[in-house]
This record gives structure tokens, C-alpha cells and sequence, in this order.
């Protein structure tokens, strides 16, 4: 049985002080000799005429310190030598120890940080959600929660059964059947390491709670874990600091902080790894890739990362790693204490994270994140990212399908593969549809959203979240603008809704003919930009719609938490099919994905009239739907401009078909495939405007799947 380690609380983030220490005994007549020597030459010294005013401010010093030096030497002389060695061993250890560098992080970010890294107990937000039950890592049992607790949440990466390396047969998790147990005691012997290790960080800094979704959360009630997956954000943005497990699993403890434990699997495992840095070190984890990670990354105020011999400190304000000098205190005070950080801080009811509007360029980087990394079963894709759409359905409008913002739809459809990828399949419902990005399984390479954050060019300058994200916003002086031209329909097949797709219908406001027009609630004009009474702080190009905030901060169902019909996309639009041939390959460098096709368009008269991107090497349709040579067929789905440059031709391409104003109109289309009465998306292409209205001329309803 693995013993309980000395707790060691510290007055700043304990919830219950510390057990009083019992008297201590009377010293021995030895002692009491010393005592009385020493008692003398206090009061010898205490009566001491005070120096003369005269002597150096050196001169003092320098008597100070030899003062202090023999204090100490005559402390120390009759101390036992094993204790003198164990004394200036531990002096030693302590320089060293990742524990004493974690609790110098947490107290210099409290102290320099502020509400930025962590609220004050009045300052939380008992509106948001928070976790029903903590594990309580001093009395080693499971307790209900209270809105003003402090915890820490862990951070890991799962171990299937078949993956442990010598761990315990059974997975110990909260069930219906032992919650009353589990409050009692928890088990000893079948914990994880990882689990234990975080109780212990626990109580060594003082704090007594710990969130982990394995013993916090029960495992077989389909209610309670949806309803903590839905809010997870709100989980681990309400904690006090977050535990990333950054390397090994579940059963692999957290090394730094358990050498001893794990000194065969250190021996056995990489070369050190101290010399790289913060970003390297994550590139290069596990934990990284995993889709449920991602959340629990992108809400947390600040993280602790255990890596297999180095830790680091990632929050809100700074990023920390070894003998960082940005962890010295800095000699500020006053209301100046966040000067050094001017990046937002949200409400908490958007997770201290989002913008109260929609902001398209970020989630174009949370998802093509996500698109990469991977789930065990492919049953959690969508689960998996529902924290994240639930959250950000606050902001946009009509919520989010399989991903895809539906405010954005037009803009949503235009996501490319940069590599070969393959459909993901599900053993049952919800089926992922072709024609979103979440549909398709990219190997490690994220997928390409580049035309995302082009098409979303409504902000002009807004601040930043987190340190480091200012650099991440998307600027070109390119201009790539799409319309719509369909409107659109999630069915499946008993039902049907349209889709409201409203995120550009304000664009018109930009031009100076609007300038009189009259503004939507809440907007105002700023000189040629806008401004919205949610953000003073952000300049807008032109308005876009804004979800009003909640009455009394009271939050309905977002309708990423309703049921759409679907999976299927209905509408109406122009087809046509063209002669395609192969241009080129494509995939990104230092991967060893499989190339995806780039295919030429011809026109009827044999020119050259636009390019598309396959989901795979395959250029030809692999059923017999089609008669004849490669014609394939392609689908309008709304019409663009460009201009200064392009996004989606060649620099040569767009020179020689821009118009006398430097100007380029192309329709976007998808490559579909038919298998019976509905279309599934095999590539994405543009084609110029004026070939595709010379030749696609029929029009047809598109049941998308």
C-alpha cells in the first residue's frame, strides 16, 4: 500500500487550517544551560549603546552581516554533524526541487497577475457551471462541491486496457454503485499514479481539492456525462491551476515530482530533454495530440506541465520554464500590477476566453488544432469538441452543425485538405457528413482553413486572449470576399430547417453609400470603423450580428445543445460537368502523408478555366455513375472575388485572368459524387466566373450527406 505523503499546507490556498502542533517538552538541563547563556547574551546585546551616527552606511553593513554570520555559527555549533549535513542537504534539494519551483510560479503569478490568472473567492461567477463533486486529496474521499471551492483539475491522456504497462486490471471510476463509497474512502491499491501524484501536488500547495473526470464525474450515467462534457470549458476555466500530464499516461504518475517511483522507466526511456524548450517539449507530447486535451488547454488560466523530466508554467500573463527571469518579482504595486499585460479578459461566462462576437479567425485556429489530433474511439469525435461549439454558441448565432458555425456556412464549406485524408465512420449515430471538415480523419495534418480567416474580414484590430495569440490573428493585404448565392437546408429527410447564415449580411455597411444607413442594436460608428457596446475596445470593418447577452446572467440552451435534423444539407443550385486532368500533387514538408490531387478545369473550347483540390490522390470517380472520359461533376455553392493576389490560383493564373481593375470573380463549387438520391463531397475547386455561366447552366436539387 502506497503511503500518504506528509501533507505540508500553506496558509495562502488552504480551505482549513492546519491541525494545531502539540506543546513541545521541556528542554533537558543541558539545554536549559544553553537557553540561559543564550537569554544572557540577548539582553547583553539588547543593552548595547546604538553605533554612532557618524559610521559608514558600509561600515554598518558589514557588522550586520558579520553580526548574522556569527549568530549562525553559534546556532550551528552545537547542532549533532548528521543533523548540520541533513540540514544543508535539504537548503540544497530545495534549490532544485520542481515543487519549490511550482510554488514560486503560483506565488508570483498570484501576486503579478491578478484577476487575470485567477479571480478572487468574490469574484467568481456562481452562474457558470461548476463541478459536481471534488476529490478531497487530505482525507482521501470524494466530496460534493461547493461553487467557491478551490481545486485543481488534472489534465491526461487515457490508457485503453490493452496499453497499460503493468497498471491495474480494473479501471477504478465513479459508478452510481459506489458514489456513497467513494465518499467514504477512495481505493488504495488500484489508483493511478498520475491521480496520486496530482493528490500529492495537491496538498503540497496547499490546496485540498482535485478535479478528475475519472472519479468526479459518474461513468455510467449517460446525464451526468453529457452534462459535464457540454460544460467542460467551464471546468477547467474555473479551476485554481490545471495539471497537464504531459507525458505517459494515466499510469505514469507525474515524473519530476516521483523520481524514485519511476526511476526504471526514466533509465529506459529518451535522453533528457531540459535543454528544450516550453514549445518544443509540448510539440513533441502525447497529451498534445489527443483531442480532449485541446479544451482543457484552451480554457485553463494557467497550467503546470509535467513533462518526463522537465516542468513548466504556462498562464493567462507569461510562460515559465526552469530559472525563467520573468519569475522574479517585479518592483510594481498599486493598480499597476497588470501593466505588462494588456490581452483581454472575457466574462466569465464565455471561460474567460472568447469575445462577446463572433470571432471566425479564432475558431479557424481552434479547429484546424483540433482536426489534427486524435480520438481513441471515433464515437467522441463531436463529443469531444461539444464543450467548445456549446461555449462559443453564446456568441454564434444559430449555434454550430458537425463544427461547421452556421452563421458562417457559406465561408464553412470552404475548408481544403492539405494531405490525403479519409472519411470518418462511426459504428452508429450521429453519422459525420461529408461536407464538413469533422467528417474526415487528417492523419496529424490539420486541416486547411486559410480561407476562413481571409473571407473573415470584419475585424480591423481587436486585442488578444492569452499571451502570444496577438501575432496569431490573420492579416494580408490580399483581399478574398465571397457572396452567397444558396440557400440552405439541414434535413434528414422527416424534417427540415432552414439555416439562417447571417454572418455577412452587414457587410454592405462598409461602403460609404451605407454610411447613412441605420445601424443594428448596440453598433456605432468610430471614425471609418465600427465599435459594438459589448467591446469598446475592438474596431470593427463593418457590424456583424451580436447574440444578446443573457437577463440577470442567466444562460438558455444554446443551440449547439438542441437536436438539428440532419445529417444532410438540402438545396438548390447550378451544376455542371467538366473535363478535369491532374496539375500537381500536394502535401505539407516533413510528412509522410499520402499527396492530394490538384486538378485542372477545361472549358468546352479546351481552356483553362479553374483548378480543384481532391480529398485524395484519386482524380476519377471510383463507382460506374459516370459514362465516357474524366468528366466530373461539380456544384455552385456561392461566387467570390480577389484581388492584390490570390488564394486559390497560381500568382500566373491570376495574372492572366484578373480584369482591367486587378480583379478576379471565380465561383467556388465542391466535386460531389452520387450514390443514389444523395451527394457526398470529393474535392473543392473555383472555377472563373464567366466559363462557369457559360457552361453550368442546369439546375438541380443537392440532398449533401
Amino acid at each position: 500500500m502506497r503511503e500518504p505523503p506528509e501533507d505540508d499546507w500553506s496558509s495562502s490556498g488552504s480551505e482549513s487550517p492546519p491541525p494545531r502542533p502539540a506543546p513541545a517538552p521541556a528542554p533537558a538541563p543541558h539545554q536549559q544551560h544553553q537557553q540561559h547563556q543564550q537569554h544572557q547574551h540577548q539582553q547583553h546585546r539588547a543593552q548595547a549603546p546604538p553605533p554612532s551616527r557618524r559610521q559608514s552606511i558600509a561600515n554598518r553593513l558589514l557588522g550586520a552581516v558579520q553580526q548574522v554570520r556569527k549568530d549562525n555559527k553559534e546556532k550551528t555549533k552545537n547542532e549533532p554533524q548528521p543533523a548540520q549535513a541533513k540540514r544543508r542537504a535539504s537548503v540544497a534539494a530545495d534549490k532544485t526541487s520542481p515543487m519549490s519551483r511550482i510554488r514560486t510560479w503560483l506565488d508570483n503569478c498570484n501576486e503579478q497577475h491578478d484577476y487575470h490568472c485567477c479571480a478572487d473567492d468574490e469574484d467568481m461567477d456562481a452562474n457558470t457551471f461548476h463541478p459536481v463533486y471534488l476529490v478531497d486529496s487530505a482525507e482521501r474521499c470524494l466530496v460534493k462541491a461547493k461553487p467557491r471551492d478551490r481545486y485543481l483539475a488534472l489534465s491526461y491522456v487515457w490508457a485503453p486496457l490493452g496499453q497499460r504497462r503493468g497498471g491495474p486490471s480494473e479501471v477504478v471510476q465513479l459508478l452510481r454503485s459506489n458514489v456513497e463509497e467513494y465518499q467514504s474512502v477512495l481505493p488504495e491499491v488500484e489508483m493511478p499514479e498520475t491521480i496520486l501524484d496530482a493528490m500529492y501536488l495537491a496538498r503540497k500547495l496547499g490546496l485540498r481539492y482535485l478535479w478528475v473526470d475519472q472519479l468526479c464525474v459518474v461513468q455510467d450515467d449517460d446525464v451526468d456525462k453529457d452534462n459535464h462534457v457540454r460544460h467542460m470549458p467551464y471546468i477547467f476555466a474555473n479551476a485554481y491551476l490545471t495539471i497537464a500530464a504531459a507525458h505517459g499516461d494515466l499510469y505514469t504518475g507525474l515524473l519530476p515530482i516521483s523520481p524514485r517511483r519511476h526511476a526504471r522507466e526514466a533509465r529506459e526511456a529518451k535522453p533528457a530533454s531540459n535543454n528544450k524548450d516550453h514549445n518544443e517539449l509540448l510539440r513533441q507530447s502525447k497529451w498534445n495530440t489527443r483531442g480532449w486535451t485541446l479544451q482543457e488547454h484552451l480554457y485553463s488560466r494557467r497550467v503546470v506541465f509535467f513533462f518526463q523530466e522537465a516542468v513548466t508554467w504556462e498562464c493567462h500573463c507569461d510562460l515559465w520554464q526552469k530559472n525563467s527571469a520573468s519569475i522574479i518579482p517585479k518592483l510594481r504595486g498599486g493598480n499597476n500590477r497588470q501593466q505588462d499585460c494588456t490581452n483581454r479578459v472575457s466574462e466569465p461566462v464565455l471561460g474567460f476566453q472568447h469575445a462577446p462576437w463572433p470571432d471566425l479567425d479564432e475558431y479557424a485556429r481552434i479547429a484546424a488544432d483540433y482536426s489534427a489530433r486524435r480520438v481513441t474511439y471515433v464515437e467522441d469525435t463531436l463529443r469531444a469538441f461539444s464543450g467548445i461549439t456549446s461555449m462559443l454558441s453564446r456568441t454564434f448565432s444559430d449555434g454550430f452543425m458537425f463544427g461547421m458555425p452556421l452563421m458562417f456556412l457559406d465561408i464553412a464549406l470552404l475548408w481544403r485538405p492539405q494531405a490525403s485524408i479519409r472519411r470518418r465512420a462511426p459504428p452508429r449515430a450521429p453519422f459525420f457528413p461529408s461536407w464538413s471538415w469533422m467528417g474526415w480523419w487528417y492523419d496529424g495534418v490539420p486541416v486547411d482553413l486559410i480561407l476562413w480567416r481571409a473571407a473573415a474580414d470584419y475585424i480591423e484590430d481587436a486585442s488578444s486572449t492569452k499571451v502570444g495569440s496577438t501575432s496569431k490573428r490573420f492579416q494580408s493585404l490580399q483581399t478574398f470576399r465571397i457572396k452567397s448565392t444558396i440557400t440552405w437546408n439541414l434535413t434528414d429527410r422527416a424534417s427540415t430547417v432552414p439555416v439562417a447564415n447571417t454572418g455577412l449580411k452587414y457587410r454592405e455597411l462598409r461602403s460609404r453609400k451605407s454610411a447613412g444607413s441605420q445601424l443594428p442594436r448596440g453598433w456605432s460608428k468610430s471614425g471609418s470603423s465600427f465599435k459594438h457596446d459589448s467591446d469598446r475596445g475592438t474596431l470593427f470593418r463593418y457590424p456583424v450580428p451580436v447574440v444578446d447577452p443573457p437577463k440577470d446572467g442567466l444562460h438558455a440552451p444554446t443551440p449547439s445543445e438542441q437536436t438539428f435534423p440532419g445529417p444532410l444539407l438540402s438545396f438548390k443550385t447550378v451544376a455542371g460537368f467538366f473535363d478535369v486532368d491532374l496539375a500537381d500533387t500536394m502535401a505539407p514538408k516533413d510528412h509522410s502523408n499520402p499527396h492530394i490531387a490538384i486538378g485542372n478545369i477545361w472549358g468546352k473550347s479546351g481552356k483553362w478555366i479553374g483548378e480543384f483540390r481532391a480529398h485524395d490522390s484519386w482524380l476519377g470517380v471510383q463507382t460506374s455513375n459516370y459514362e465516357g472520359g474524366e468528366k466530373l461533376e461539380f456544384i455552385a455553392i456561392s461566387t467570390g472575388m480577389e484581388r492584390k493576389g490570390s488564394f486559390i490560383f497560381t500568382p500566373e493564373k491570376f495574372e492572366e485572368n484578373k480584369d482591367a481593375d486587378g480583379i478576379l470573380d471565380f465561383v467556388n463549387v465542391l466535386w460531389i459524387e452520387r450514390i443514389g438520391t444523395v451527394a457526398y463531397r470529393r474535392g473543392i475547386g473555383h472555377i472563373l466566373l464567366k466559363a462557369w455561366n457559360a457552361q453550368a447552366r442546369d439546375q438541380v436539387d443537392i440532398v449533401l450527406g
